[in-house]
């Protein structure tokens, strides 16, 4: 089947329409017959104002992805016809933004998987790819936040403060690195004091050791870097460089669920200098179509440790294990 559509497109160029695929049957003399029109080309069986009609429209991003799921489908059907029931999960996977290389990788791990429904084991397979969530340590955890501007740093920061202190007894300190003084951004100090937590400030590395000093006797230390452009690589070398070097310190990479997969690639790759630990995905409540979560998480080879799901402070956060994330992939298009 791959020989004929690469025949096929080499006779009638990249843009060629396929209309139909089929295998003929052994007493036909076998092989696979294809039914195609070159671009801007109408053959009798097809209506040419409506052909004329879809190449001129302008395409939907999804349309690029539908196309290849056909191409997916169609090439399954013949190598392997007993995927033919996993058609709908697949479809639903290429709607969510997933690639065809990464349904590939997903289709391979699924050997392995036990017996079981076909969402069952569709799952066995993203769990075996995805990394193990990255959680919290029990006592002396040092965690940094870093990420683009707008991602919820801040947000989130006292949602993990919030989840902790409900599940561990010990002492939680913030340090600040928000380069604007607490008068012009006072969340942080409010909640410190709703929470009873200690607050430092830093504004560079040399103060950033002397905070983390202030801050020795607490179970969890979490700091709020100061928002960063992944375009700009000098401001991403200043915070790496005033993130180095200090002792167990942990970075996390926040993203918003509701960027591009191509972007959230790309930043992954930009921050990397700092030293990566794990990624953790917020505004989920936004975001209709996972897949660009995914790509991410297989492409960075990065655990996640957190998603945020709403605005909420109390709650709407949860540790990102991959059944986890999983289900949020199989279970439809939307999630509530």
């Amino acid at each position: 089947m791959s020989e004929a559509l690469r025949a096929v497109r080499s006779v009638l160029g990249a843009d060629a329409l396929i209309s139909e695929t089929k295998n003929l049957a052994k007493d036909l003399g076998g092989g696979v017959e294809i039914t195609a029109f070159a671009a801007g080309e109408v053959g009798d069986e097809l209506d040419g104002a409506a052909v004329a009609s879809a190449v001129k429209a302008p395409r939907h991003p999804l349309d690029e992805l539908r196309g290849e799921l056909a191409l997916l489908k169609t090439m399954l059907g013949w190598l392997a016809p007993g995927l033919s029931q996993q058609h709908k999960i697949i479809e639903s996977l290429v709607t969510h933004g997933v690639t065809p290389e990464n349904i590939s990788k997903l289709l391979g791990a699924m050997e392995s998987a036990p017996a079981g429904s076909d969402e069952e084991r569709w799952q066995h397979a993203m769990t075996k790819l995805l990394p193990r969530a990255a959680l919290l340590r029990a006592g002396g955890e040092r965690l940094a936040l870093i990420g683009p501007s707008g991602v919820g740093k801040t947000a989130t920061l006292i949602k993990l403060t919030v989840c902790e202190s409900q599940q561990r007894d010990g002492r939680i300190g913030w340090v600040s690195m928000d380069e604007r003084p607490l008068s012009a951004n006072p969340t942080l100090d409010t909640y410190a004091g709703i929470l009873g937590v200690q607050l430092e400030r830093a504004a560079n590395r040399g103060e950033l050791k002397i905070a983390l000093g202030r801050l020795a006797e607490c179970d969890l230390v979490l700091i709020d870097t100061p928002a960063t452009n992944p375009r700009h690589s000098d401001s991403i070398v200043r915070l790496a460089k005033s993130l180095h070097g200090l002792g167990d310190l942990r970075c996390v990479l926040l993203l918003s669920a509701v960027t591009n997969s191509a972007d959230l690639i790309d930043w992954v790759d930009c921050y990397r200098p700092v030293g990566l630990d794990s990624l953790l995905f917020t505004k989920l409540d936004e975001c209709r179509y996972l897949g660009p979560l995914l790509n991410t998480v297989l492409s960075a080879a990065l655990p996640l440790s957190f998603i945020t799901f709403g605005q909420s402070l109390a709650q709407d956060l949860a540790p990102a294990q991959p059944e986890l994330f999983a289900n949020l992939l199989l279970t439809g298009v939307g999630h509530d």
